[in-house]
């Protein structure tokens, strides 16, 4: 009976050893802050899912708060599998995603559902898939249209003359430009001391980014304009997928792709709204007349765009109509 009893529990030993050897741990790193809403309320229960789903085949692991790569090297640390899944600006990988930056252009969607729906739509239809050689989009989203957040009030547009703006992007920082101030490249976790320093006068920003990183208590003055969106995505290298277990694909695959990018654009337009509040008191928009001229100013973005980007003109157009479309 001992002898039977001990060849149990070895052979029990022995199986859970070589199912602990046979899960596969995934590194997910996302530069966001810790307690972002993004991590608490999508990225952290996608892993689980994933996870929970995997039959034992799969555990995601994740690092947040830029533990494993910051917003400007993560897509590199995910591409030299120094970590296996990443969450980024799209702006931030070095110039690999120009066609995601379609987004980015001024006054073209409405809100971060619609845009995120019209991008993951451009993937799925193979209008920007070139752009993910070496990775795997899970998800595909836009933060809501930026706005500008300033020390001083923004009344008018002469008011951006000798002003100094922070610009996450290429085109945000054409947008500043053409407002008359000058932009200042800066990642998003950079702009807090940027403002607190005088270095910059001010950011070029959504409301949830402004929330995130408490650039309020920094610019107490705020202006809702559609200034177009930051593009980002949750993202696993390719090499690595494609060398997962059927199951451990299967709830990847069950979890993500264009539902999760709709809950990220969902949760992100919510979030939007929740930062918004916060400053709803030092916060002006645009009159009619206003918005009209800004729009004149700004035009030629989009079609300068169009004309640097490969197949820029039948991105945004794509990128146009499925905006209209979601309108309806």
């Amino acid at each position: 009976m001992l002898k039977s009893a001990f060849l149990s529990a070895a052979l029990a030993l022995l199986a859970g050893t070589q199912a602990s050897a046979q899960q596969i741990v995934l590194k997910l790193n996302s530069p966001a802050p810790p307690m972002s809403y993004l991590h608490r309320e999508v990225i952290t229960p996608w892993a689980e899912a994933v996870s929970n789903d995997s039959d034992g085949t799969l555990k995601i692991q994740t690092f947040f708060g830029g533990t494993l790569g910051n917003f400007g090297n993560t897509y590199d640390r995910v591409v030299d599998e120094v970590v296996d899944i990443g969450f980024i600006l799209t702006a931030f990988a070095a110039g690999k995603f120009p066609r995601e930056d379609v987004a980015g252009l001024p006054f073209e969607a409405d809100t971060a559902m619609i845009a995120s729906n019209a991008l993951w739509k451009l993937y799925e239809k193979k209008v920007t898939t070139v752009e993910f050689d070496a990775v795997r989009p899970l998800g595909m989203w836009t933060f809501p249209n930026a706005a500008i957040h300033t020390r001083e009030q923004i009344k008018s547009l002469d008011d951006f003359r000798g002003k100094k703006l922070a610009a996450s992007s290429a085109i945000a920082a054409k947008i500043v430009t053409g407002l008359g101030a000058t932009p200042i490249s800066l990642r998003p976790d950079e702009v807090y001391t940027a403002i607190q320093r005088g270095t910059v006068d001010g950011a070029l920003m959504p409301f949830t980014g402004m929330g995130t990183f408490k650039i309020q208590e920094q610019a107490k003055h705020h202006l809702d304009v559609a200034l177009g969106s930051d593009s980002a995505m949750l993202f696993i290298n390719r090499k690595k997928y494609e060398s997962l277990p059927d199951k451990a694909k299967a709830a990847i695959d069950k979890h993500s792709y264009a539902p999760l990018s709709a809950l990220f654009g969902q949760k992100t337009q919510d979030e939007w709204q929740k930062s918004r509040n916060l400053v709803a008191d030092q916060t002006a928009t645009l009159t009619r007349d206003q918005e009209a001229e800004w729009k004149k100013r700004l035009a030629s973005i989009a079609e300068d765009w169009t004309k640097t980007v490969p197949d820029g003109a039948k991105v945004l157009e794509a990128f146009r109509a499925e905006v209209a479309a979601a309108r309806k």
